[in-house]
Order: structure tokens, then sequence, then C-alpha cells
């Protein structure tokens, strides 16, 4: 028999739940009134009349997944059978060969790297801009602009995170104005754009397809497919909107660029409580299904509804669908399989916080005599009171308070700290030996002493960053001389890109975004440690995967399981059995450009970057993809690997 003391806490915790969850509604309101009541346009955009290898390209359709890894896209494709029409194994022409996996209608990137940090909004950013961190500013889903004093936190339950995905011109107005999205290069040139459910929008216009209140809400109670199908059911009516009154048998139109964005795949391997790896492998059927459902049709693509913010879903609105499998203007598309970053598991009782550095910046204080002031968000955890307190972030700004000397921004496996000089101003630069030196011995000392010594640290010197050895004796932190990127550790395999994505991270003009941090440190993944603002209150969890809210995977780091995510171009109609090459590599920066080259638009693109290094930018790679699609013969500059996508099938055990 449960007890009137029990009795009461569960009493307790539920009403505790009830009213977090009104909370979480009446911010989703505020920001988003109805959603289904979303203006929309219609096809009377130009058509942009690009050519690939010489076939017309009138249309981009980009399949953006976030959290998918490249070795769990190939794993998948080698390990599971064709499931449908129109689905990956179709789209892409996958065929399993002695040697491997190969493509006979995708081109794949053998080496595909997302930016640094390995993280949404960074990486996401980068892509539809084709700039990196360091031209747009947005350094990560926790970052801080020095040049305006300001904080942002795109993580959930944080109000930035509703304002992200649910205003207009949240994002929009932290993203660097001198750069543009590949929306605003397609609606300069008079073409016509679809997102849906995607975070970035600017430029698309009324085209912006934003998440209602079931598909937040689906999203806030871990049900990752649920939110996957509504995407899908959303572009599916998007499309039938954008044809407007079309008669039945005339030809379906498409926009100049479409992007559907499935969240659901990161969200869940995030909780996934025993095998991460396995847990993605087995979410991508449903993603393979959905994707089949677009390109070949289905009799009743539905959406989820909550009749109330605590019921079950049920299956509302059916569309039919005929797909665009069978439709002329598939000849004319250009699809792009793409994703963001890629996962690694770590131990959640082992996460760091911003809970703990605040101990380690006080001790600090203490020892030293110099106050550090450690700025902390409105949100560290996912209590009741977290949620109260992240809610007033509707009439703040994020400027941080007054007497902040540091900033923490805690992206997963990248740690950063911004230091105000002790002798100037937030926009100054801090000197290494009075400002930097001091934090540094200090904050590795305690994490050695805690078992959370990082694996690398990093400083940013001007507009470079440095690697910064040290030694540890049990007593003391040494600090040694810096070492130039090129020659340290991180210029391995086992970090894809690591140079050109910390030097992207870096550099910038004058009058970009002051938001790279002034030290990293990168979380040893070998012992499965990372950094969360993010962290929960509890350590035990119920067995109930649904209502899971440790984190059992994360990114953020410099490593190939974080870094390395699919970047596949598939032309619409392109039939045969012979297997297509590869591109050797490249990075989600390059996609942009590539884009607007195949639509003819790439002039726009270079017009607007004129000024810019290319190391801060990204490059086209269709005269790879050219090479490989008339099967001409490549030189050793050109960028052109062999057809089979190297990663092996596990070896059984001997």
């Amino acid at each position: 028999m449960i007890d009137r003391h029990t009795s009461r806490l569960h009493t307790r915790d539920l009403a505790a739940h009830v009213l977090a969850l009104l909370l979480f509604i009446l911010l989703i309101v505020a920001l988003n009134g109805c959603s289904r009541f979303t203006v929309r346009q219609h096809s009377n955009g130009n058509v942009f009349h690009g050519s690939l290898s010489g076939h017309p390209v009138e249309h981009v359709v980009i399949l953006a997944i976030d959290g998918l890894e490249q070795d769990t896209l190939v794993k998948y494709l080698m390990q599971n059978p064709p499931r449908k029409p129109g689905g990956l194994h179709d789209l892409l022409g996958a065929r399993l060969e002695a040697s491997g996996l190969v493509l006979t209608k995708g081109i794949a990137v053998q080496e595909p790297t997302t930016v640094f940090p390995s993280y949404t909004y960074a990486a996401w950013t980068s892509m539809f801009t084709g700039v990196f961190p360091g031209a747009h500013g947005i350094a990560g889903n926790s970052l801080f602009f020095r040049d305006r004093e300001i904080a942002r936190y795109y993580t959930e339950y944080h109000i930035d995170a509703v304002k992200a995905q649910l205003g207009d011109d949240f994002l929009s107005d932290d993203i660097n104005p001198q750069v543009k999205t590949i929306y605003e290069y397609i609606g300069q040139s008079g073409g016509q754009s679809i997102v849906v459910h995607h975070m970035l929008t600017r430029g698309s216009g009324q085209g912006a397809m934003r998440p209602d209140f079931d598909t937040l809400l689906s999203y806030q109670q871990n049900r990752s497919k649920a939110v996957d199908e509504n995407a899908l059911w959303e572009a599916v009516k998007s499309l039938q909107d954008f044809n407007g009154a079309a008669k039945e048998g005339s030809e379906l139109q498409l926009p100049s660029l479409m992007t559907i964005y499935f969240a659901g795949l990161d969200h869940a391997e995030h909780l996934s409580p025993e095998n991460p790896e396995q847990a993605r492998v087995e979410y991508l059927k449903h993603l393979d299904d959905l994707i089949a459902k677009f390109i070949a049709g289905d009799h009743a693509i539905v959406r989820n509804h909550h009749a109330t913010p605590v019921s079950d879903v049920t299956s509302v609105d059916p569309i039919q669908w005929r797909g665009l499998r069978n439709e002329p203007v598939m000849q004319r598309t250009l699809f792009v399989l793409v994703s963001d970053h890629g996962h690694t598991p770590i131990d959640w009782d082992k996460v760091l916080g911003i809970e703990d550095l605040k101990v380690a910046f006080t001790e600090l204080t203490d020892n030293s005599g110099k106050a550090y002031h450690l700025e902390i968000p409105a949100l560290v955890n996912e209590s009741f009171l977290s949620m109260v307190r992240a809610s007033f972030g509707i009439l703040s700004n994020g400027t941080i308070s007054g007497d902040a000397t540091v900033v923490a921004t805690l992206n997963g496996g990248a740690l950063g700290f911004h230091v105000k000089p002790a002798q100037g101003h937030w926009k100054d630069d801090p000197d290494y030996q009075g400002d930097i030196a001091p934090i540094l011995k200090h904050v590795l000392l305690t994490l050695h002493k805690n078992e959370q010594a990082p694996e690398a640290v990093l400083y940013k010197r001007g507009s470079r960053y440095v690697y910064i050895p040290y030694r540890y004796d049990g007593i003391s932190i040494q600090l040694l001389p810096a070492v130039h990127l090129d020659q340290s550790p991180l210029n391995n395999t086992a970090y894809p890109m690591a140079v050109r994505r910390l030097i992207g991270l870096a550099s910038r003009l004058p009058t970009d975004p002051l938001s790279a941090p002034d030290i990293i440190l990168l979380a040893d993944r070998s012992k499965k440690l990372t950094y969360l603002n993010k962290q929960d209150w509890r350590v035990l969890e119920g067995l109930d995967v649904a209502k899971h809210r440790h984190f059992h995977s994360d990114h953020g780091h410099l490593n190939a399981s974080d870094s390395l995510v699919p970047i596949i171009f598939v032309r619409g109609g392109q039939e045969g059995s012979e297997a297509l090459g590869t591109i050797c590599e490249a990075s989600l920066v390059d996609v942009t450009p590539t884009i607007l080259d195949i639509l003819g638009l790439l002039p726009s693109f270079h017009a607007t970057l004129q000024n810019r290094p290319d190391e801060m930018k990204g490059h086209s790679l269709t005269h790879a993809i050219n090479r490989i699609l008339t099967k001409t013969d490549p030189t050793d500059s050109e960028n052109v690997c062999g057809t089979h996508i190297t990663t092996p099938l596990p070896r059984k055990p001997d």
C-alpha cells in the first residue's frame, strides 16, 4: 500500500509536471499563435535553367537529417535490404559488392565533414550560408557575442530555443547580416523556396513552414517519430498549396529550393539508453519509409495531433499524395541528402555542467584574490523552477550581467571560455599571461583532480587557434609553449579536417561577430566525457524510454564519429547499374556554393563574399560531380575518388 507521504510526493511531482507543461504551452502559444493559419506561397516565381553534366536542373530538394553520422548511413545501406520504392536504397542506387558499398544514382563524399563545434546551429548555419562559423557568427548551440555582450542558449527548455524555432527574426538577427543564406540568393534571383520545420529560414519568406504546436509538443514528449511524420505531412501539404488548384493529371510543380528537416533522429539517439548506434540504425528505417512516401507517394499521409497537452497523439488530416517518382519534374530535380553532425556515446553521470564550473571559478576567486564572475544562464536543468527562470527570457534580449568576467559556452564535446580582459572591455582581446593562463591552470587542475581532464586545450591567438600542451604532476599544472595546429596532435586523421575547421571558427573580418571562444577544451571521449548546460538534476531514471531525459550520446567534438556526416548528390532520373565515383573530401560549407553553381547562381555567391579569404568560405563541387557523371578521367588534383564507399562491414569474431 502507498503511504500518505509517498502519495503527497507523487501528487506534488504530477502538479510540477503539469505546471511545467502548461508553461511550455504558454511559451509556444505566445510566440507561435496558430500556425495552421500560415500564409503559403504559390508557384509563380522564376524557373532556373541550371544543369549538371548537360542535364537540366531547375529544382533542388534538400533532405536534412539531424544527427546522422556517415558511418551509420553506410552501415544501414549495407546491412538492410531495400524497404520500399523511393526509399534510400532506391533513391541513391545503393548496392553491396564484395569490396563495399557503391551508389549507382548518388554521388557521395568519401570524407564529408561538418564544421566545429559539431553542433546543430553552427553546422546548419554554415551549410545554408556557405561560410564557416567565424564568418556567420553562430558558434554553437550555446554561444556568446562579445561585441554585443549577448549570450544565447539554443537548447531545450530555454526560451531561446522556442524563440529560434518560432520567431521569424530571432536566429536571423543573430546571423551576420554581411553573409547571405541560400534562400536569399534564390529569392533575390526571382526563385522561391519552401523550408519545412528548419530553424534557419532567412530569405524564404512565405515559404517558411514553422513547427506547429503538435510537433513541438511531440518533440518535448520524446515522440521523435511523430515529429518527423509531421514534417513529411507539412512538406506534402506545402507542395499541394504551392501547386494550387491544379487539375487532375496536370504536371506537379516544385519551388526552386525545398528543404525538409527531419529532427527526430538526433533527439532519439541522444536519449537511447542501451546502444545509441543501434538505435539510430533502427530509426533510419522509419526515416527511410518517410522518404519513400515523399518520393513514391502514399494513399494517406497523416499528421499527429494532441487533443489535449497530456493526451496521446492521434492521426488526423490524411493527404493522398502521388509522389515525385513518376512526375516529369523528377527528371529536373537535384536531391541532396545531408546531415549536420554525428554522435559519440557518453556517460551521463560524468557530464560536466555550468554548476560544476561555478564551483571552480568560485574557488579561483577565493584563492587568487581576483574576482572571477562566471555568467550563469537562466537554465541549468529540467526542473520546474529552471523552466520558470527560463521563461523570463521572454523579457530579456540575452544581455549578460554587468559584473560577468567569464562566459562559458558548453557545446557537448567542446567547452569554450570567453574571458574579459582585466584592463579592458569585452570587445578587447584578453592577455594570455595575465588573463588566460591563471584560468587555464586552475580549471585544468580542478578537472584533473576530478577525473575530468580534457583531451586537448586550444587558445585563440588573434585570428588563429593554437594548441596548448601542458604537464600535470598530480599537484600543479605547467603550461607549455603553444604549438601551431598543423604541428599538433589534432592534425591527424582521427580529427577530420580539424585544422581547416578550427581556422574556420577563428577567422573573421573586422566587422564580423565576435563569437569564437578564447579558450576551448575538448572533452576526453575515451572516458565518455562531455560538457552540457542541459544536465538533469537526476542520475537515476525510470525504464520508460519515452520519458528518458538523460543524454547517452553527444556531439560537438572534432573526432570522426561526431564530425563525419553524409553529403550525397542525386540527379533525379539518374539511371544505370554502373557504380558512380565519389568525391574525395568536402565540408558542409561546400553544399551551398555547389547548389548555386548548378542553378547558375554562383556569381552572386562570389560577389557577396568577394572580400573573404578562401579559408572562410565553401567551394563548389560541381566540377568533380560533372567529372563523375560523364565518367571523365580526373587528374590527381580534381578531388575525385573511386566508386566504393570505404566503411567496411563489421568483422565477425573468429
